[in-house]
């Protein structure tokens, strides 16, 4: 299937539903850190909650705050989170996801250490439905393509049942 039609083809519905999945997780961002580059203000995923293996499916939360200060001037009449925003919270779970297939693991070992990484591409995106202050996202990341050198992941934003964004995303290992 070609990206526009990948895209298209989640533009409705989750990948997965998180309480489905068959390996739950509860990792909270102490863990992260351990898996992606990024540290506060700019580490987006609260949790990792649950994992598919077989389907290559991670699925992570980010509570958002009325309190978190990009509100206040993100619309400031009427504030919502940001899209590009979304997205790097997709593709830092989508590292989360390079970590649990590519050591064939469901745990965060106390010495790993987050992978050097650049974002190559965003291949496509939609955002279909706000989402807003005090909204609890979930996130899911689907692997599409991984090597040693590029990986790509389809991802998704979903508020209260609403795929709010899907977006496909590169990056390369150097």
């Amino acid at each position: 299937m070609d990206e526009d039609g990948l895209l298209k083809s989640y533009r409705r519905k989750p990948l997965a539903r998180p309480e489905d999945m068959p390996v739950r997780l509860d990792f909270s961002r102490v863990d992260i850190e351990k898996i992606v580059p990024h540290r506060d203000p700019f580490l987006l995923i609260d949790r990792i909650t649950a994992l598919d293996p077989e389907e290559g499916i991670l699925a992570g939360i980010r509570s958002l705050s009325p309190d978190i200060p990009l509100f206040a001037g993100h619309f400031p009449e009427y504030p919502v989170y940001p899209g590009t925003l979304q997205i790097e919270t997709i593709g830092q779970l989508g590292l989360c996801l390079h970590h649990f297939i590519g050591r064939n693991t469901d745990t965060i070992e106390s010495d790993a250490q987050p992978p050097e990484v650049r974002a190559t591409r965003v291949c496509g995106a939609y955002f279909r439905a706000e989402v807003r202050p005090g909204d609890e996202m979930t996130i899911l990341a689907k692997l599409v393509e991984f090597d040693a050198y590029f990986g790509k992941v389809l991802g998704q934003v979903v508020v209260r049942d609403t795929v709010a964004t899907v977006a496909l995303l590169e990056v390369a290992f150097p």
